[in-house]
């Protein structure tokens, strides 16, 4: 049987542990994904997240991984769900999909253009923004629900108190947790927890976090989002750019001092950004295995 627990019973379980897959796009990253998601599954997580390329380029890898993971790895998992390219026949096609399969939770999110487009639009007989999905979802469907945090706000709205407003509109239309976009200073989360908490948001806040082990890959990340960066992550990317090995031991151990501070101020929900990879997560749990009763190594 699949695992369709909800996502607001598992974010409510104590703390959490939970790893982001992408869709590959060769039969050499298909194969690395199944070796890492049977390396991850034995790790015991909550759950899995598997993301939507843009424009919906990936839907039907996104799907056949997600099936898997919920089938055959036998743990929950939450489905990327976009508005790009999809009217509300096509999103209740989805949902119906999704439930075919026992994919009980989604992310829903506006989603990013189609490569080659600089400007999402809206597609005929859908929608502009995450919470008119949020909605539709829920008046449609029992699946749980996942939407976006930005911490420092996204980077196409210019307005970090604009963008924090959409936060809440899409918790109101129904959302059942937000999972945060990846951050590399903690001051940062703490003072978003602060803002839900002063706008009356008690709704479950899964922390997104990443792995550092590659310089380039990380300051094109920053580049996109905007993140802000803890000196003494730059000062090791600066140091350690050139020698692969220990920038993953650097990165490694920054990644446990950024999650044990974050458990030392009672965060409880963490979701790794793993790039399709085992090892420096598992790494970072297993330094912090005390704090996660409920995994196992």
């Amino acid at each position: 049987m699949p695992h369709t627990t909800h996502i607001k019973d598992i974010l409510a379980n104590g703390t959490t542990a939970s790893f982001e897959l992408f869709p590959p796009k060769t039969p050499k990253g298909l194969k690395q994904i199944y070796q890492t998601i049977s390396k991850l599954k034995d790790l015991n997580p909550d759950f899995f997240s598997v993301t939507y390329g843009a424009g919906g380029s990936t839907a039907e890898r996104s799907l056949e991984i997600a099936s898997a993971i919920t089938n055959l790895a036998q743990v929950p998992c939450v489905a990327h769900f976009t508005c790009v390219g999809m009217n509300k026949e096509q999103v209740l096609e989805l949902l119906q999909s999704l439930e075919f399969h026992g994919i009980n939770n989604v992310l829903a999110l506006r989603g990013d253009p189609p490569k080659g487009e600089t400007s999402f639009t809206q597609p005929e007989g859908g929608f502009a923004y995450a919470n008119e999905l949020v909605a539709y979802i829920k008046e449609h469907s029992n699946v749980g629900i996942l939407v976006a945090g930005y911490p420092e706000g996204h980077t196409e709205n210019p307005s970090k108190d604009d963008d924090f407003s959409h936060l809440v509109e899409k918790v109101k239309a129904g959302a059942d947790g937000i999972v945060t976009q990846a951050f590399f200073d903690n001051r940062e989360l703490f003072d978003f927890s602060e803002r839900l908490q002063k706008a009356g948001l008690n709704t479950p806040l899964s922390c997104g976090i990443f792995p550092v082990s590659n310089p380039k890959q990380i300051q094109r990340i920053i580049e996109l989002s905007g993140a802000t960066v803890h000196k003494k992550l730059l000062a090791g990317i600066d140091k350690y750019q050139d020698d692969p090995e220990s920038m993953e031991a650097f990165g490694t151990d920054f990644c446990i001092e950024q999650v044990s501070q974050l458990l030392d101020h009672g965060i409880k929900a963490f979701h790794f950004y793993t790039m399709n990879r085992a090892r420096q997560t598992t790494r970072v749990l297993e330094a912090l295995k005390d704090s996660f009763p409920s995994l196992k190594f």
